[in-house]
């Protein structure tokens, strides 16, 4: 019980449900609730609390305890949210703290002042992608599509020198890296190349997990309606750089072409785009082909995934580990992307989906009707590797490792 009584990890996430923007939020929670029941007492410092309250407490159990912080609802978030995080952080470390996870870039920010009095704490990040990977795709952008770049993005790009100058202190002040992909450590060994051979030795790649057996359960249960058209998914928030530009060309690709099959388009997600969004499906006359959800509840997005859809459309232009993707898969739902770094990894033709030349929509909408023919339980089973009793297993062992 003693020994068991030691085992406290922290783990840092503005975002956090029902605080949410995206893969980070679900991966965070998805891992305090896996630790928390696997004997470790858990404290996650999140966002959500109200202007009044300033700090909430959150005591799921025993073992799980939520501290939510406010902070402005203003880009940057993330920056904004470190102030009050470090705090309750520094109160925190008065305990037997075993092990601090953070979410870069803000392991720094909340460390700085705090890393040499803990000395018996390991402190580890988690790196989830590289915001230089998507320069190249915002100068492409500003220069033939300016118009669907939010101002959101735009404030997200020119924090890069900020976001590399702090992930880089990242790199220097923790005791290990996870990287949640093997293109991510790829990209951070050709960006910081002085670093290159630390990067190696104090990393490791471990996939974000998914509830494989409940997803395969699920599609399993549920019969898929028989439809005369064929529903494609586009599930993410609507910015440019996660193509939801690409997703309607492509549509609206299928619809010209005329298929046999009739063809809908279900959008899940909210953002800066919704207007465009809008005003696109009006002025090219394809609202009988488009639903727009907006954002649903996980469980009920995906039973409808495992119902209807036939294909997920993720013509994103960069992603670390996109849980939509593998969680898609396991459904057994075959994905139609770029063939861009990340999809390599994560998508392979003819077994799990089809990668087309980017910026070609025209080849996505091809692929689109290709993979209708491919066989479900060959897509399931290629997710099988992200199954988080292996993925959160060999993270919570390397946690042990380390203490």
């Amino acid at each position: 019980m003693e020994e068991k009584e030691r085992r406290i990890a922290i783990l840092l996430s503005h975002e956090y449900p029902p605080y949410i923007f995206g893969g980070v939020a679900v991966y965070s929670k998805q891992l305090a609730e896996w630790l928390s029941r696997n004997s470790w007492k858990v404290f996650v410092i999140a966002g959500k609390a109200s202007i009044n309250e300033r700090i909430n407490m959150e005591k799921i159990d025993d073992r799980f305890t939520i501290i939510r912080v406010y902070f402005p609802e203003i880009p940057p978030r993330w920056l904004l949210y470190t102030m009050p995080a470090k705090r309750c952080l520094e109160m925190l470390l008065t305990r037997d703290i075993r092990v601090v996870l953070s979410n870069s870039p803000l392991t720094w920010l909340a460390l700085k002042d705090l890393r040499k009095s803990k000395k018996s704490t390991s402190y580890i990040t988690v790196f989830h992608g590289s915001i230089h990977s998507l320069l190249a795709f915002f100068h492409y952008a500003i220069q033939d599509d300016f118009r669907n770049i939010s101002l959101e993005e735009l404030i997200y790009y020119a924090e890069a020198p900020l976001i590399n100058h702090l992930t880089r202190r990242d790199l220097l002040v923790s005791d290990q890296y996870i990287f949640v992909a093997n293109h991510v450590i790829t990209e951070f060994e050709s960006l910081y190349r002085d670093m290159a051979r630390t990067i190696r030795h104090r990393s490791n790649v471990i996939y974000p997990g998914v509830d494989y057996d409940h997803l395969v359960q699920l599609r399993r249960s549920m019969e898929k309606v028989e439809k005369d058209k064929i529903i494609i998914a586009y599930v993410g928030r609507l910015y440019y750089t996660k193509g939801v530009t690409h997703a309607l060309k492509t549509v609206e690709n299928l619809v010209e072409e005329g298929h046999k099959r009739d063809v809908e388009l279900w959008i899940f997600g909210k953002g800066p785009l919704e207007l465009w969004l809008k005003c696109y499906v009006k002025r090219r006359k394809l609202s009988q082909h488009i639903k727009y959800f907006k954002f649903i509840e996980r469980s009920k997005l995906l039973s409808l995934m495992a119902k209807y859809v036939d294909v997920l459309l993720h013509p994103s232009l960069y992603e670390g580990a996109p849980l939509a993707v593998i969680e898609a898969q396991a459904l057994g739902i075959p994905v139609i992307a770029y063939d861009l770094p990340w999809a390599r990894e994560f998508i392979v033709d003819g077994v799990n989906g089809y990668k087309a030349r980017y910026p070609d929509s025209i080849e996505l909408a091809e692929n689109i009707i290709r993979a209708t023919r491919l066989s479900t339980s060959g897509i399931m089973l290629s997710a099988s590797k992200y199954d988080r009793k292996k993925t959160f297993h060999a993270l919570e062992k390397h946690f042990q490792n380390l203490i």
